[in-house]
């Protein structure tokens, strides 16, 4: 027999779907790491599709030079572009109201009160679940978490990590322009972090953030005592703490999975696609055949892709200042 709420399904779905636009908007702005993909615009809807397809440049146009009067010209047709491919990740979280509860909480004003508890502790599940997959240590071999960032800004780029044979399907062994930057930082120094930041760099081309770990995090800011040091306003308004390097914040995130490594981000080729639609949609309440309780359910589908590994960088192995 169906469950006689005070409250009616349409009215705890409706309540739910309400409360959908602030669960999402907290998701990103509570968490360091997807606060700062959403800041810098690398969080990608994309409409459909059996994968994440996007397309990579991956050499220069060399029929190009310069001429006078009637010399020929280079007119050698160029294949430069190729494309990458991920394949998608789907989480959820769910909220359940049993009838024990439903009693104890009769009355419409009570029961709204224990929905929208419900909603706020899903909504952390989701959003704390989704940042460390992405900040995880690389998944063992059939993982179906999302791809992690270590997995993409990797200690040794030439080698597929545990669970894929390649990332995006290229292979990082053959094509050297597929591999991230990385050095072994040792003891922490500006000056390493004054290389990688040079390295991934290109042009007007430059890492938009640091991430690190509260550890390596203060190796930098004790650095800095005594120095002139600028907090990146931005950041500090999202409620997180930054210090600034050049022109890219840095912050740290307490669910990163590496606790030794800086990386160095540059969000114009590092992005979260996320489905149209399964962006944490929630689904109606419905009574399952084998519980006395309704249960809805928060969705994501989506995962993180990378179209320029060489513009990502990783410090490793960061050992306390000497």
């Amino acid at each position: 027999m169906a469950l006689s709420f005070s409250v009616p399904d349409t009215e705890l779905s409706a309540t739910l779907h309400n409360r959908r636009a602030g669960v999402v908007d907290n998701i990103f702005k509570k968490s360091p790491f997807l606060s700062q993909m959403k800041r810098f615009g690398a969080v990608e809807t994309i409409d459909g599709g059996l994968e994440i397809v996007q397309p990579l440049r991956y050499a220069k146009n060399t029929s190009a030079g310069s001429f006078d009067g009637y010399d020929v010209l280079d007119t050698t047709p160029q294949d430069v572009l190729t494309s990458v491919r991920y394949p998608w990740a789907q989480d959820y979280a769910t909220i359940t109201i049993s009838m024990v509860e439903e009693k104890k909480n009769q009355g419409r004003g009570r029961l709204l009160n224990l929905l929208n508890q419900k909603i706020d502790d899903a909504e952390t599940t989701a959003r704390d679940l989704l940042a460390t997959q992405l900040l995880a240590v690389a998944p063992a071999s059939g993982s179906k978490d999302p791809i992690s960032l270590t997995e993409i800004v990797q200690t040794t780029p030439s080698n597929a990590p545990a669970r894929v044979a390649s990332i995006g399907n290229i292979s990082g062994a053959t094509y050297s322009w597929w591999r991230n930057r990385t050095t072994v930082g040792g003891a922490f120094s500006v000056s390493d972090m004054n290389t990688m930041y040079n390295g991934v760099s290109d042009g007007s081309d430059f890492p938009n953030i640091a991430l690190t770990s509260q550890t390596v995090y203060e190796y930098y800011e004790n650095s800095q005592v005594g120095q002139i040091r600028y907090a990146d306003t931005k950041t500090a308004d999202a409620g997180f703490q930054s210090l600034m390097f050049k022109q890219m914040p840095i912050i740290w995130d307490p669910l990163i999975g590496v606790t030794d490594s800086m990386y160095f981000l540059n969000f114009s080729h590092l992005k979260l696609a996320v489905m149209l639609g399964v962006d944490f949609m929630t689904t109606d309440f419905i009574e399952p055949d084998n519980q006395a309780a309704k249960t809805a359910k928060i969705l994501f589908m989506g995962n993180l892709f990378c179209v320029s590994r060489r513009r990502q960088g990783t410090l490793n192995g960061i050992t306390a200042p000497a």
